[in-house]
């Protein structure tokens, strides 16, 4: 085949193969898929981000593109976009952020990101503060609380950044902590933990812990 007739078939491969890719609807989406979710609110928020899907070229899908702008939405924590040819389909994964606690109507996570919650309500510990920064910093000190002390507290509260207060619930319902500020936080929980499992302590309404060398019950 004479070299001239070579590149001219080799042309005309590659503007049909760009016209079935990107013009054809041979390769259109079908389907859109989701993964990780199945609140309907939750659904609706990720596809008023993306729009509308089903019927765009599969060519023009840019996963990476899609994956970036549903992560903007505050309440996901990772998202990832596939295309698949055989199917004619897009598949959307997503996970969302675990609340741990409230702030000032909205939900922090384990990391200590705050964001706006979506979905079916969850019953997590309420923060709460004078000031917005001092909620955030309520916010990151209950974030590294290890999750065994976390999962009995029912609320905390924050006079100012360094002087947290907490309620719990479940094992040591109605028991209040005066934490301090976010210093020394392992020996602290160490001090609370011994002063509740002694006997003569069973009926203590209140632990203070902000000087943990010289902790205080009532």
């Amino acid at each position: 085949m004479p070299r001239i007739l070579k590149i001219l078939v080799t042309l005309l491969i590659i503007s049909a193969l760009t016209f079935l890719l990107g013009w054809s609807s041979v390769f259109t989406v079908k389907k859109v898929e989701y993964m990780g979710i199945k609140d309907r609110l939750q659904i609706s928020a990720v596809e008023k981000k993306v729009g509308n899907l089903v019927g765009a070229k599969l060519a023009r899908i840019e996963p990476r593109q899609l994956t970036n702008t549903i992560e903007t939405l505050s309440w996901i924590a990772h998202a990832d976009v596939s295309r698949n040819w055989f199917s004619s389909s897009v598949t959307i994964s997503v996970t969302p952020r675990l609340p741990i606690g409230a702030v000032g109507g909205r939900y922090i996570d384990s990391t200590g990101a705050i964001f706006d919650p979506l979905g079916p309500p969850t019953d997590v510990p309420q923060l709460n503060a004078p000031t917005p920064a001092i909620g955030l910093s309520a916010a990151k000190l209950f974030a590294t609380l290890p999750q065994d002390f976390r999962k009995d507290i029912a609320s905390m509260s924050a006079r100012n950044s360094d002087d947290f207060t907490m309620t719990f619930g479940g094992q040591f319902q109605g028991l209040t902590l005066r934490f301090g500020n976010a210093d020394e936080i392992d020996l602290k929980i160490k001090v609370f933990k011994a002063l509740v499992a002694l006997e003569e302590n069973k009926k203590v309404s209140m632990i203070d812990v902000s000087a943990p060398h010289a902790p205080i019950v009532k």
